[in-house]
């Protein structure tokens, strides 16, 4: 009994000393590739990647594997990766997977704007029967992430809020989820939701995460080369 007591409060001692994974932002980092090395500077903590921002991004390859070494105050972080995305004046690398054991992670799954449509094909009850809709009306979809989704289309009874729903997704490639609505909001003659997502085949998480990593990667260059405008502009 004194032994399980021991270790419960040697796990609560531990997850008490680890950090929030922002604490990397705004340091110093060694990125050292297979034929180069330099320094830059952490400027994205976000979803599951890092960005560092720094002068020689051309020197390396996409898909080649790094070692990240971060000046932090946590102390100095090494550990791999691998270059994911180049861009002006930065590169996006793919957070390692045992970052979560160093850092607390609270993060939400990050959402990304997306162009697709959904259709709801079956209505769960708390019963356990699978209903059909009584309409097939299309959804536009807004935005998504792995564990997320909002859509709008016509406003139907089964879009009230908790309930659950069988849809299928088409956003360039299609796949089956259960949604439970968690948002609804009328704008003009349009329901627009919010839901809870899990996808049905495991398969197809990692086309999702794909499209999301580079929605966010898009998202981070053009932020780079906006604001290298107005700073020519303003100049």
């Amino acid at each position: 009994m004194t032994q399980m007591g021991d270790n419960k409060s040697a796990r609560v001692d531990s997850d008490k000393e680890l950090l929030p994974l922002n604490v990397l932002l705004h340091c110093r980092t060694v990125v050292e590739g297979k034929n180069f090395v330099t320094t830059g500077v952490m400027t994205h903590v976000e979803g599951e990647l890092f960005e560092v921002e720094l002068p020689e991004f051309e020197q390396f390859e996409l898909g080649e594997t790094v070692k990240l070494t971060v000046y932090s105050p946590a102390g100095i972080q090494m550990m791999p990766s691998i270059v994911f995305a180049k861009y002006e004046g930065a590169i996006a690398l793919l957070q390692p997977p045992d970052v979560q054991k160093r850092f607390k992670e609270r993060r939400e799954h990050p959402r990304v704007e997306i162009s697709g449509n959904a259709q709801i094909v079956q209505i769960l009850k708390a019963t356990g029967e699978e209903l059909a809709p009584e309409s097939m009306s299309e959804l536009t979809i807004h935005d998504i992430s792995i564990s997320g989704i909002s859509f709008s289309g016509l406003d139907a009874p089964h879009f009230a809020t908790n309930s659950r729903l069988k849809a299928k997704v088409e956003i360039g490639f299609g796949f089956n989820c259960e949604l439970e609505i968690v948002r609804r909001e009328r704008q003009e003659d349009r329901m627009h939701c919010g839901a809870i997502m899990q996808v049905l085949e495991p398969e197809m998480l990692r086309p999702l995460r794909a499209l999301i990593l580079r929605q966010q990667v898009e998202k981070h260059a053009q932020a780079r080369r906006d604001l290298g405008k107005r700073r020519t502009f303003n100049g």
